[in-house]
This record gives C-alpha cells, sequence and structure tokens, in this order.
C-alpha cells in the first residue's frame, strides 16, 4: 500500500478519535475517504438493518437504491458472502444495480465485526477498471477501524 492510502487510514483513525455517535463516525470518515480521489464518483455506506442494507452518509447524487436486500446487487453479495468485490466493468456483472449511467467500476468492502456484518463501505467510479488491490486493502484497513469505533459508540 502506498504512502498516500498509508497516510488516509492514519488520518481517518485520528480524526474518529473524540467522535460518540455512530453518525458521526459513519460521516466523517465517508467525506474523508471519498476525498482521496477526484475519481470517486459516489461513495458511501450501506448499514446492516434487519435482513436488508440501508442507505447510509454518503458523497455523491442521491441514489435509487435506499434499501438492498442482501441477495441483491453487488452489494448484497459483499454483505452476504462477507468479502470484499471489486467489479472492473459493472456492465458486465449481472449483479450490478445501476445508480449511475456512467458508473464503470465499483469496490464494496463490509464492515465484519467478527462473523457479523454491520454494513459496507460501496464506491463508485466513472472510469473503468479503476480500483486496485491497494485500494481493497486499504479500504479493509479503514473498514476495521471504522468497526471498532462503532462498537465503542453503541457501548
Amino acid at each position: 500500500m502506498n504512502e498516500n492510502r498509508k497516510e488516509l487510514v492514519h488520518e481517518i483513525k485520528d480524526a474518529l478519535a473524540d467522535l460518540k455517535t455512530e453518525l458521526e463516525v459513519l460521516q466523517v470518515s465517508i467525506e474523508m475517504i471519498d476525498s482521496f480521489s477526484v475519481d470517486y464518483n459516489w461513495t458511501g455506506y450501506y448499514m446492516i438493518v434487519g435482513e436488508h442494507l440501508e442507505v447510509g452518509p454518503y458523497v455523491g447524487e442521491e441514489t435509487p437504491h435506499k434499501k438492498i436486500e442482501l441477495n441483491s446487487g453487488i452489494c448484497g453479495a459483499a454483505a452476504s458472502q462477507h468479502q470484499s468485490i471489486l467489479v472492473d466493468d459493472v456492465n458486465a456483472d449481472p449483479r450490478f444495480l445501476a445508480c449511475s449511467i456512467t458508473t464503470k467500476s465499483e469496490i464494496v468492502v463490509p464492515l465484519m465485526d467478527g462473523e457479523n456484518c454491520l454494513g459496507e463501505i460501496d464506491i463508485d467510479s466513472n472510469k473503468p477498471a479503476f480500483f486496485t488491490n491497494d485500494d481493497k486493502m486499504m479500504l479493509e484497513e479503514i473498514a476495521c477501524i471504522v468497526v471498532e469505533k462503532i462498537k465503542s459508540v453503541r457501548g
């Protein structure tokens, strides 16, 4: 992972340290993640509520997908399978739920608390094959930090 990615991980950890609510944790971290690249066109959280995902704080155009079933879309797959998913060409993936006709690639990283998925980070880009394994590693580290902070503010 390059220095810029490592720096973002440390900045997010520092920024979340004194936050008191889950909403603050999600809002601050997603804004910081989004600021990492001008080629992130939609950056947000989906959180598990019951048996589905609900959109949380995000940066980007309004999404028509406020709720996603756990067996639906790339987001549902990542949450159900408890693993990160990188999609180089969303139009070639039948699971893709289009939010924007300009989206070309996507990365989804679950927020895992042991075997329990709390939600996920979802990022779309208008550039094909935009996301790398370094992005995946960076977002998985950030996801761990966010999960630990969420657990501490939930009590």
